[in-house]
């Protein structure tokens, strides 16, 4: 899944990659984006990469919260397909698009492996760029109430008990200036207890030079994850 304001096509190169190396690979365009794009959406004078303003959140948020039902749907679909086993399903995705997929993470039980890439694990801290307190809780405030009720229904920092049941790998850029690492670092440390008994199911990669792209390291450390942690093929009657 892509970042805001991409399209399915934007690593289609790296997706045909996983494709090679077995999978079923399906990419979306997310709400309001690519295909499904709305005229005006990502008008002139739209700052929409900061977020911050209550426009900007809804569309972010409701393309996150869209997104993540319509790959629900998608999973039904290659269900019924000889050649797929609905058993074995991840999700990766990129900014906007691992934010999606922690989403899925604690919502959609057929998904047991995640790989979210320079995406943000706190959404009150995402759309704020406030860190937790009461500069933070003003801006809260100052957002509608439409807006404060959606972020409050996604957010994945309430659902780590959900989230504990996947193989989770994250990575993100030390020097990403729209993502705050030291908030990811936080959630991998408080999700660490809960993995206890599977410490392998857990991984967060720092790239100490990265700003707000994904590294080839991310990607392939991403892509291994995949491989690792999705069970072997069933055995063909």
């Amino acid at each position: 899944m892509h970042g805001l304001g991409g399209s399915k096509e934007g690593d289609a190169d790296r997706l045909r990659d996983l494709a090679g190396k077995g999978f079923f690979v399906v990419a979306i365009d997310a709400y309001l984006h690519g295909e499904r794009k709305v005229p005006g959406i990502f008008g002139p004078g739209r700052k929409m990469g900061d977020l911050g303003e209550d426009y900007s959140i809804w569309v972010h948020q409701s393309s996150v919260s869209h997104t993540a039902r319509d790959v629900s749907k998608i999973i039904d679909a290659p269900s019924a397909r000889a050649d797929v086993d609905a058993s074995r399903v991840g999700v990766m995705g990129i900014s906007m698009g691992s934010s999606t997929c922690l989403v899925l993470a604690w919502r959609e039980p057929r998904i047991s492996v995640v790989v979210g890439l320079i995406g943000a694990v706190d959404f009150w801290y995402d759309v704020t760029k406030t860190a937790p307190g009461p500069d933070q809780d003003a801006k809260r405030k100052a957002l509608s109430p439409r807006v404060r009720q959606l972020v409050g229904s996604l957010n994945p920092q309430d659902h780590k008990v959900a989230i504990a049941t996947k193989a989770l790998f994250l990575a993100n850029g030390a020097r990403d200036k729209g993502i705050d690492i030291e908030s990811v670092k936080s959630f991998v440390k408080e999700l660490q207890p809960s993995y206890k008994g599977s410490p392998d199911k857990l991984k967060f990669l720092e790239e100490p030079e990265a700003g707000h792209s994904v590294t080839d390291r991310m990607w392939a450390e991403g892509t291994e994850w995949l491989l690792r942690h999705l069970p072997p093929e069933k055995a063909k009657e």
